[in-house]
């Protein structure tokens, strides 16, 4: 039986199974559910209060929080986020309806995602597909992300992870501002650099033969 679980529980102890009741944003910009593929089920589903993203060179850059970026940034040693949720998505490239042939495998975008637990740090990375509802670039985009599947890259030693593998389904939506994915990137890595003690970068998995190595935040 599936247990679905708020960020906290989940994380913190196999043991302690807890409703994700009260645990939804208001204006939430979407939500996610991971899904532990291991021996042990798990779900975690989270909505988002924050989403933004910018169009790249050959990417466009998507920033997912379930804080405000006034929380994220008063992360310190001293009064460190007890618990977040981050999700940075880079799409790569954009299906056309009925011109992109697709197979279950497909998958056309890179995550990164951050959680944050009792303090401590778990950095998931993957690829999965995404489907928005119209062309991407304008003022607002939808989409759906389906079949996707991360493992755990980094964590701190008081990280208990509960879920990896992990797969990842949800449906989001992101208002574009450079301003604002810019900040949040910039917020994410650094809190993902000064937790862990090193900047991270990281080779992205290949989805197909667009794809090449990829930045953690880039």
């Amino acid at each position: 039986m599936n247990a679905t679980l708020c960020t906290g529980a989940a994380i913190a102890a196999i043991s302690i199974i807890v409703a994700l009741t009260g645990c939804a944003q208001k204006n939430s910009m979407g939500r996610i559910e991971l899904t532990a593929l291991g021996s042990k089920p798990v779900v975690l589903e989270r909505d988002f209060a924050v989403g933004s993203y910018t169009e790249l060179e050959s990417e466009f850059s998507f920033w997912f929080s379930d804080v405000t970026f006034e929380e994220l940034a008063s992360n310190s040693k001293e009064t460190p986020l007890p618990e977040a949720i981050f999700l940075h998505a880079q799409i790569i490239w954009q299906p056309e309806p009925g011109r992109t042939p697709l197979v279950s495998t497909a998958t056309n975008v890179v995550t990164r995602i951050v959680i944050i637990s009792g303090g401590e740090l778990g950095l998931y990375g993957g690829a999965a597909f995404a489907r928005p509802d119209e062309e991407l670039g304008g003022d607002s985009v939808e989409f759906d992300l389906r079949g996707g599947t991360l493992t755990l890259l980094a964590k701190t030693d008081g990280f208990h992870d509960l879920l990896s593998p992990v797969g990842l389904t949800g449906h989001l939506t992101a208002m574009r501002s450079n301003d604002e994915a810019s900040k949040w990137r910039r917020g994410v890595s650094q809190l993902v650099t000064n937790t862990l003690g090193r900047s991270m970068w990281v080779s992205a998995p290949r989805c197909d033969d667009a794809l090449g190595a990829f930045s953690l935040l880039r």
